[in-house]
């Protein structure tokens, strides 16, 4: 019998007295909506809704009703079927960052502006590591070196869905760009009830804590909403910035800003499939920005998804993040110390491996060495099993004392689901390791990521979906260049 090992930093009183806090700040002060098309969804369902100042005042059942709507299992679709992701309040599955300004720079230890290039290079990496399961893409991000801003998203997104069969993620930053990627993914899915039936891509709405839904990204979201693909409902709290410095404030706004989302996107669409998501961290008053490498997000982490499985609905966390701008030391700790209580918490969607400098950079060898920490840590997960065979009493009594188990089937037979295998970290004599090079885990990383570059294949897109892909992204960005 294997038991699971897990992680709870709240009683079941604290998580429902956040949830009345939560209710208790819809209704007062309530929550900032700028989209119109929102605002009615809530009107309609019987929210206060002033229009002058777009403050929309949410009824606890309203809210407790779309909750119940939402599923707690749904599934987002691979290219490769092999590669679908079924997500519940039970699974675990990680989805690495793509899309950031900048990309580290291993031979110069510097931090670059991100090519396409490298969007393309970080894919098909992602896609090579077994740990990954949700890919981030180039569609998010806002610029992309020597690619048109107003059509990133659009060459992002090809250059992402090229190099990997694994769901790959659209924007819904901009209602505009919202409909750009959701033409694309519909040529990938074989056309828009394929897509209905199918969702092979995933979105995040992120609500401005606090208690603030900007109009772009939210008509954005509903956009995603009328094809039923999912959405993680993410807020970025700063405790003692852009939340109560306190972490059961924080939590509580957190959970305002997310379940009014959620409500907005149930009434949009019941049933859509979404994630409850934290970002938050703390304030570091010392340096002025956000730690997102701090502890207190493992906190948040593991709080959060307590709270979204009160509701029945599966959690989007963030772990794997560092404030270091090497992959040192501390880049090591913070990633290993929040991931670590991520899984064990229950998070079921953990996003931000490969970043470093506090997300504002990705590193290549970053997304091998965290690949590395989260199979180290789904192996803690997967806890101990103890059966009759496993325990060996008639193993023992076959070896004997003074024995040993080197020459055993049933060695062989447990080894690889009972120890976990590393490819990076180095358990050699010291004579062994010289002899070898002497290479750390960052060059073996290094190493790794040339070797994937070099050999790892992904099934292409087939040639008509290229090309009207191809067709769109020159569309788009003509259409911006009249715009200009």
């Amino acid at each position: 019998m294997r038991y699971q090992p897990s992680l709870k930093v709240l009683s079941d009183d604290q998580i429902y007295r956040i949830h009345q806090a939560a209710l208790q700040m819809l209704m007062n002060p309530g929550v900032l909506v700028k989209s119109e098309e929102a605002r009615g969804l809530l009107a309609r369902a019987g929210a206060i809704v002033d229009q002058k100042t777009m403050i929309c005042r949410i009824p606890a059942y309203v809210v407790e009703e779309c909750l119940r709507k939402a599923p707690s299992s749904f599934t987002v679709y691979a290219r490769n079927p092999a590669n679908d992701v079924h997500v519940s309040t039970t699974s675990v599955h990680i989805e690495p960052m793509i899309g950031r300004l900048n990309c580290y720079d291993y031979a110069t230890g510097e931090a670059r502006p991100t090519t396409l290039k490298d969007v393309g290079d970080l894919i098909r990496i992602a896609d090579a590591m077994p740990n990954y399961h949700l890919l981030h893409s180039g569609a998010i991000m806002p610029q992309i070196a020597g690619i048109p801003v107003r059509a990133t998203h659009a060459y992002g997104y090809l250059e992402s869905v090229r190099n990997s069969t694994k769901p790959v993620k659209a924007t819904s930053r901009e209602k505009i760009m919202a409909e750009d990627c959701l033409r694309m993914v519909a040529v990938v899915a074989g056309g828009e009830e394929e897509l209905k039936k199918r969702p092979c891509t995933f979105t995040t709405d992120n609500p401005v804590a606090p208690l603030h839904h900007d109009k772009d990204q939210m008509e954005g979201a509903l956009l995603y909403a009328q094809y039923g693909i999912p959405i993680d409902v993410t807020s970025e709290p700063q405790a003692g910035a852009t939340s109560p410095v306190t972490m059961a404030g924080l939590l509580a706004q957190q959970t305002a800003d997310v379940i009014s989302g959620i409500t907005i996107i149930q009434l949009a669409n019941p049933g859509n499939p979404v994630w409850y998501g934290t970002c938050g961290s703390i304030m570091d008053m010392r340096v002025g920005r956000i730690a997102i490498g701090a502890i207190e997000m493992g906190l948040i982490n593991v709080a959060s998804a307590q709270i979204a499985h009160f509701y029945d609905i599966p959690c989007r966390g963030t772990a794997s993040a560092t404030d270091s701008k090497e992959l040192d030391f501390q880049a090591g700790y913070e990633k290993t110390a929040v991931m670590t209580m991520a899984v064990l918490g229950g998070v079921n969607k953990i996003f931000y491996p490969g970043t470093m400098e506090g997300a504002l950079t990705v590193s290549k060898e970053g997304l091998v060495l965290d690949n590395e920490i989260a199979g180290a840590i789904y192996r803690v997960r997967e806890g101990i099993d103890v059966v009759d065979e496993t325990l060996g009493v008639k193993l023992a009594q076959t070896v004997g004392p003074g024995g040993h188990y080197l020459n055993q089937r049933h060695t062989m037979q447990f080894i690889r689901q009972e120890q976990f295998m590393p490819l990076l970290a180095d358990r050699q004599l010291r004579e062994r390791w010289e002899a070898a090079g002497q290479k750390n885990m960052v060059t073996k990383a290094h190493d790794a990521v040339a070797k994937i570059l070099a050999e790892h294949r992904v099934d292409p897109l087939p040639e008509a979906t290229e090309e009207e892909l191809k067709k769109i992204v020159r569309e788009i960005e003509k259409r911006e260049e009249k715009r200009t």
